[in-house]
């Protein structure tokens, strides 16, 4: 017996050693009643799901531990799921957690989620969908919240013999197979719904198994007018025509898309449709039954249209003129928009532009009405629903009408109130500001503008090249303010303009630009680099056109290196100083929008050398100097090629000009060596020889000198100046028919120096022949004395 005890005093030591050694997982599952957070306090429910825990260890404990608790799971080393209920403060659900035997050496893992206990669903509906199939009874019920936690569902059901059968689903309909039920008996089903938090039990639905076959769907549906009238047959076999109830149900087809459904009850087989509308299509669909207590309704037949027969028009168009879109100022173009049917009430064949002449004369213009097809992409279907007409502004004196034609006649005329040109427009406040697909406008006025004031109009387009699409909305004159929602484009510029209408013109108020949903602007284009020095820049670049921007240019941002600087969108330029010279820098400009900053231009450069900086001042204000001197240099080569040049004459060249007009030089330069050089342009073979001495005589002018006197002290001869002048013309004609002399006149090199010093006398330089035509005719006679 001792043995025994000290056995036993033994074991239990190990079992507990053993336990507190073993590693294993718990997973525990917390959810707290949202339903009832108003109170303080919230009911908590916890599951645990142990893994890898032995069966045999009963000494394992798990504790729930919260703010300022600790909560004692009641068995722990069992295999199955344990459930612990206690209630917390609403603050403290978040801070729910678990220890396995006071330690933290085996894992546990909480998750607390909120939750709602499931609320009563609807009674069962039971029928038998194909009497040739299976005969399975389909019972399906709704659901009345979403418990948010998961949630079993089971289908109860008890036969004539009073045995109750069930059967669970996670969703919303559950199966009676045909053996577990005998035909033509009553049945009674209910539906129970269960989770965590709590449970809910449905109304009972008692129904006649023979009695919930679902029949099949109204046919040979029809329809007469005045009025309109739907007609309908339904088949059942063992019911009097009296018993059967259908339901209608029909909708109205507009422009855009069709209506909801409207239902109607308690009708056998007829339906007039009351009120209908001209030219307007209605669908319509029904769905009865047979006239059992059970109601079962047969599916809903297939549905059936027709339209109404059209009618006179009724209203007016919305009409509205651009005339801004013309540049040359030469017209305007008139829009409006398509009637919708519930005015037209009926096809619209063409549309009638009527000018009324000051004269009382009128002019009429048709334009075809044109049938959109569905082909069309998609940013335009809403284009395709304005018409146009160009007026010339020759006729803007006058009034234009336009009206819409049927046939069933013409809608009313509406006036086109042209905008008035070269008006002073008050100063008004506009804001246009988009956000989800929406732009909300708004204005103010000054009160005493608006007293005449019959409407406002707001018109706004998109600035995207080659696809704009105008719209306006029209705004009642006590409002300043309005929302327009449309199909809008993301990161699309629109341009909103707000237009005063009077009783014959409008007036152009003002405009903005607005985005709808602004995104990242694209890279700045053309980023460079306009001057560089050895301590500054200039950085240029190119502004982002509006309908790439993608949203409001706030602000560019300038850098350098690794600092930057923000610079006002209307800016295009920047100058950097204060650098370093001989540098390579890397420079860089972004825009920024509300969305962000976009994507950087990068450009880089280098400084130059301030020396190379002074001379490049020197050269920019020496060479275009030397260009001056060329040009100058230029034109009286190009002279002296039409005029002679009296320095050839050679009465100049045997004048000493530094004797005899000392005047004329320095002290400095009477021992300068002058050489003189004249390069003439070598002649091409084909060109002619110098004219001959008959020649020559038909073109000079027939005038000799009267009065011609030698300078004293050059060497007359004995035979007088009479005879000098003799020889010298025909030593000069000698020369000007020889071709070699005429070229050696002009183009060897004259030392005057070397002349001096070969020796000559004066006699004979004076023997030479010197006196040429040109000195005749162009040389006034010197006297020395």
């Amino acid at each position: 017996m001792a043995w025994r005890n000290v056995k036993l005093h033994f074991l239990i030591p190990l079992y507990m050693w053993i336990c507190s050694q073993a590693s294993f997982e718990v997973d525990v599952n917390c959810w707290w009643n949202q339903a009832l957070h108003v109170d303080p306090n919230v009911s908590v429910v916890c599951h645990t799901s142990a893994q890898g825990r032995a069966n045999s260890c009963d000494l394992c404990q798990i504790y729930v531990i919260t703010p300022g608790q600790r909560h004692l799971l009641p068995s722990t080393c069992a295999s199955t799921k344990e459930t612990l209920n206690f209630s917390i403060a609403t603050k403290h659900t978040g801070h729910i957690r678990c220890v396995c035997n006071g330690n933290m050496v085996d894992t546990c893992n909480v998750t607390v989620r909120e939750g709602y206990p499931p609320s009563p669903p609807s009674r069962p509906i039971c029928t038998i969908e194909d009497l040739y199939d299976a005969q399975d009874i389909h019972c399906s019920w709704t659901k009345s919240n979403e418990p948010m936690i998961p949630t079993i569902y089971t289908l109860h059901w008890q036969d004539c013999f009073g045995d109750v059968y069930s059967r669970e689903s996670d969703e919303e309909n559950a199966v009676i197979k045909r053996d577990e039920y005998i035909k033509s008996t009553d049945i009674t089903a209910w539906v129970t719904a269960e989770n965590v938090l709590g449970s809910a039990l449905s109304e009972e639905s008692v129904f006649n198994t023979g009695h919930i076959v679902r029949p099949g769907p109204p046919n040979n549906i029809t329809h007469t007018f005045m009025p309109l009238v739907i007609d309908w047959n339904m088949d059942c076999d063992t019911v009097e025509p009296l018993d059967k109830s259908c339901q209608v149900q029909y909708r109205a087809h507009t422009t855009h898309h069709p209506l909801d459904w409207i239902q109607e009850d308690n009708f056998q087989s007829t339906f007039p449709l009351e009120d209908s509308q001209p030219f307007t299509l209605y669908s319509f669909r029904v769905r009865c039954h047979c006239g059992y207590e059970e109601k079962v309704m047969s599916e809903w037949s297939s549905v059936y249209s027709v339209r109404t027969p059209p009618a006179a028009p009724v209203g007016q168009l919305d009409v509205w003129s651009d005339c801004a879109s013309n540049s040359d100022n030469s017209s305007c173009n008139i829009y409006w928009k398509e009637m919708p049917l519930s005015q037209a009430r009926g096809e619209i064949s063409s549309y009638i532009v009527t000018l009324k002449l000051k004269n009382g004369t009128e002019i009429k213009r048709v334009t075809r009405q044109r049938r959109d097809t569905g082909s069309q992409h998609r940013h335009k279907q809403y284009c395709l629903q304005l018409r146009q007409f160009t007026v010339k502004m020759g006729v803007m004196g006058v009034r234009v009408f336009v009206s819409a034609n049927t046939s069933m006649g013409m809608s009313d005329p509406t006036f086109m109130p042209f905008p008035l040109r070269g008006q002073t427009a008050p100063e008004v406040n506009l804001s246009a500001i988009g956000e989800n697909q929406t732009l909300q406008v708004s204005w103010h006025v000054h009160p005493q503008f608006t007293e005449s004031v019959l409407e406002y109009v707001v018109q706004y387009v998109s600035v995207v090249p080659h696809h704009p699409c105008l719209n306006w909305v029209r705004v009642n004159r006590t409002k300043r303010s309005v929302t327009i929602t449309g199909d809008f484009r993301n990161y699309t510029a629109y341009n909103v303009s707000l237009f005063a209408v009077f009783n014959n013109h409008s007036t152009f108020l003002k405009s903005a630009i607005a985005y709808t949903l602004q995104g990242i602007p694209p890279e700045v284009p053309q980023f460079h680099v306009k001057s560089i020095s050895h301590s500054s820049v200039i950085l240029m670049w190119s502004p982002i056109p509006v309908h790439e921007s993608k949203g409001v240019i706030l602000h560019y941002l300038v850098g350098i290196d690794e600092t930057e600087s923000n610079v006002s969108s209307d800016k295009t330029s920047m100058q950097l100083s204060d650098l370093q010279p001989c540098r390579q820098y890397q420079a860089w400009v972004s825009a920024v929008s509300t969305a962000g900053e976009g994507k950087r231009s990068v450009t880089t450069f280098s400084t130059t050398n301030e020396n190379r900086f002074v001379t490049s001042i020197l050269l920019a204000v020496f060479i275009p100097l030397m260009l001056v001197f060329a040009f100058i240099f230029l034109l009286l080569r190009y002279c002296s090629q039409k005029i002679p040049d009296p320095l050839n004459s050679k009465s100049f060249k045997h004048v000493n000009f530094q004797h005899t007009w000392p005047w004329l030089s320095s002290p400095t330069e009477l021992t300068v060596k002058i050489s003189e050089l004249e390069i003439v342009e070598n002649l091409h073979p084909d060109t002619p020889s110098p004219p001959s001495e008959i020649e020559l005589e038909k073109i000079l002018i027939d005038v000799k000198p009267k009065h011609f006197q030698v300078p004293n002290g050059l060497g007359k001869t004995n035979e007088g100046t009479e005879k000098w002048l003799e020889d010298s013309e025909e030593s000069n004609r000698g020369n000007i028919s020889k071709q070699d002399s005429w070229k050696k006149e002009y183009s060897e090199m004259v030392d005057t120096d070397e002349e001096e010093d070969d020796g000559s006398s004066g006699e004979e330089w004076w023997d030479q022949q010197c006196v040429s035509d040109y000195e005749r005719h162009f040389m006034p006679p010197v006297e020395v004395n």
